[in-house]
């Protein structure tokens, strides 16, 4: 049965010119009596199809219309057809639609006239399953036995083709279009078989055209980009419309695949419905339901998911999971489950399919002006004369499934570079800057802290035990060992040592509404996956021995889509990103985008302090000098004054 029924091209929809067809065939004496040649137009209308379709029409009975254009007479086989191979294929039909009291209804035709008067008994007026059945599993066979074409159809208009044909006859219209994605981002699917009994007649060739939506739901609206801090969730939400079933017999495959960029971990469905009706994972049920059993009747509706090929383990709901520190860019794929079962039984054809499912931006993400870009594209049943197994397509299933444009969405993020230097412009170590702002999350960093010396480093962070350090009360920090020292007051705690943490690229602060981070050996300190928002910036330490930027100063990030009509060109140029620096001159004077790292920068620039004399310097040595010229000065004074007294 399946063997027969299996054959080749696309989604295509049945149109049988029904009022012709009952009484349209008459006994002949013979197959050798072909009618006299008449040309007639067959006209396709296809007003509904996304993309231009290519047809060819086929004359499997050549015959004589009545003049009432009611009943075809001298009826032969055309001459697109092979005609011994389909009658052999006709009568050798297992089809139970082709089977009446248990034997095939073609079993003793031997002409194209028989045939024909087969044909005539399947009433094409009256829907009922049995002679709908009957059409399309002809339909199919005539399709495997095809010869010569009749002609080819053009397009006069849009979604209006015609072919001019010669001879009455009974014809069969292929689509054959082999793009079946437009330019414009639409996809469509190709035309069932057509069948008409050829006067000039028009028919109607209905399609389906699927286009997924993604976008992401920032509660206030959808959008197709956005701007996030890393540590955000990223709210996504998929759109497309149920395709008409109908015309397949027992499956019809419905696949959703989301590729997400490296930036982006994935983690977790929200929900899936069908309009109203909400699906189950199927992998959360306990038992799982037996959807092949005789029990199951589409009342409920199922998905599967597999996260990068593999059955979902759902780690992303453990507490100890971190997506930030994990790995992004999977794969998702969400199977729906007797797909064709549920949305007939349900009503759900044409209703719209809703998928919300949620993503973390994570430290790998780009932030340099670059988007982080997902898509998702669905893979579906394209042929309804072939018969699908299961749920899933395979390998070698591509002749059998089309798939969708994809749809994309745009996440993006910025960053804030520091380079702090001296008097001569040299990178300086060792100075300490904080960032706030309510949008902070959590931020990659580039630069190093100090730790005390029971920390336990994490994440792959790298302390130098090489040196000790003992934090100072300015805030900075230094080498020397209180315990060198008689006068200790200018020490925070001299109990406490410290150790330096090298912050990588894979760093994250924690979260927390400011973070701190000390400049390193390169004078740089780095704020990466920043979000539109209001930040202040201070230096909170200089490096010891130079004076430290007093105040602060606020930093304002703006952010617009940058492919959006309303996106200046210094916006577009940086990711959407505009920043606006009030309050200390030291950082707002020279913050500016770099176009060649593609992030914004600061240069700031510390001096030395004042060296002021000491015990035992230059100071107290002048002081000396002049105290004792002062007494010499006395001592003359006295004596002369006593030898002008003796005189």
């Amino acid at each position: 049965m399946k063997n027969v029924r299996r054959i080749t091209s696309l989604v295509l929809t049945l149109l049988l010119v029904a009022a012709m067809m009952v009484p349209v065939f008459a006994d002949t004496p013979s197959d050798d009596t072909p009618a006299a040649g008449e040309k007639h137009v067959i006209q396709i209308t296809n007003t509904d199809q996304n993309v231009k379709h290519v047809y060819v029409a086929y004359k499997v009975f050549s015959g004589s219309l009545d003049a009432q254009e009611q009943v075809l007479s001298n009826i032969a086989w055309g001459e697109g057809v092979n005609g011994s191979a389909l009658l052999t294929a006709l009568q050798g039909a297992e089809d139970p639609s082709l089977q009446k009291d248990g034997a095939n209804v073609f079993a003793s035709c031997t002409t194209a006239a028989d045939v024909a008067a087969v044909l005539a008994t399947f009433d094409s007026t009256s829907g009922a399953a049995q002679s709908a059945g009957a059409i399309d599993a002809v339909a199919a066979i005539i399709a495997e036995n095809l010869a010569t074409k009749a002609g080819d159809f053009q397009e006069k208009q849009n979604g209006i083709y015609e072919c001019e044909v010669e001879g009455d006859g009974y014809y069969f219209i292929k689509d054959v279009t082999e793009n079946l994605n437009s330019e414009d981002g639409k996809s469509d699917t190709l035309s069932k078989y057509l069948l008409a009994v050829v006067k000039d007649t028009t028919i109607v060739a209905k399609d389906t055209g699927m286009n997924p939506d993604k976008e992401i739901d920032t509660g206030d609206k959808k959008v197709k980009a956005d701007t996030a801090a890393i540590g955000d969730t990223v709210n996504f939400e998929v759109t497309i419309d149920v395709p008409n079933t109908v015309k397949y017999d027992d499956h019809f495959w419905f696949v959703m695949n989301d590729k997400l960029p490296d930036g982006i971990t994935f983690t977790g469905i929200t929900s899936v419905k069908i309009d109203s009706q909400t699906l189950l994972d199927i992998g959360k049920q306990d038992p799982v339901p037996n959807l092949e059993s005789e029990d199951y009747t589409g009342e409920t509706g199922y998905y599967e998911l597999k996260v990068d090929g593999a059955a979902a383990n759902y780690a992303w709901e453990a507490a100890t999971y971190d997506p930030v520190l994990a790995a992004g860019g999977q794969e998702i794929k969400l199977t729906f489950k007797e797909f064709k079962k549920f949305v007939e039984k349900k009503g759900l054809i044409g209703k719209t399919v809703t998928i919300k499912y949620t993503g973390v931006v994570n430290d790998d993400a780009e932030y340099t002006a670059t988007e982080n870009e997902n898509e998702v594209t669905f893979d579906y049943s394209n042929d309804p004369n072939h018969d699908y197994d299961g749920d899933n397509p395979g390998p070698g299933d591509d002749d059998v499934t089309g798939t969708t444009p994809e749809s994309k969405t745009r996440t993006y993020t910025t960053s804030l570079k520091i380079l702090k230097v001296d008097e001569n412009n040299d990178p300086l170590e060792g100075a300490t800057f904080e960032l706030k702002g309510d949008a902070l999350n959590r931020t990659v960093l580039t630069g190093y802290k100090f730790v005390e010396e029971s920390y336990e480093p994490k994440n792959g962070e790298v302390i130098d035990a090489t040196a000790s350090y003992w934090k100072l009360t300015d805030g900075s920090y230094t080498t020397t060992d209180p315990a060198t020292l008689t006068n200790t007051t200018q020490y925070a705690d001299t109990t406490k040592k410290y150790y330096k943490v090298t912050y990588t690229q894979d760093e994250v602060a924690a979260q927390e509404k400011d973070i701190v981070i000390v400049t390193g050996a390169d004078g740089v300190a780095e704020f990466v996956g920043l979000n539109e928002g209001t930040y202040s910036l201070e230096e909170i330490a200089a490096p010891d021995g130079y004076n430290k930027i007093e105040g602060e100063a606020t930093i304002a990030i703006a952010w617009v889509d940058p492919e959006s009509d309303e996106a200046s060109d210094e916006a577009k140029a940086q990711g959407g990103y505009t920043i606006t620096v009030t309050g200390n001159a030291a950082f707002g004077e020279s913050i500016a985008w770099n176009a060649t790292d593609k992030q914004f920068e600061v240069t700031i620039q510390n001096n030395k302090g004042q060296v002021l004399p000491s015990t035992g310097g230059i100071g107290t040595t002048i002081f000396y000098v002049a105290g004792g010229i002062l007494v010499l000065a006395a001592l003359i004074l006295l004596v002369t004054k006593r030898r002008v007294n003796t005189k």
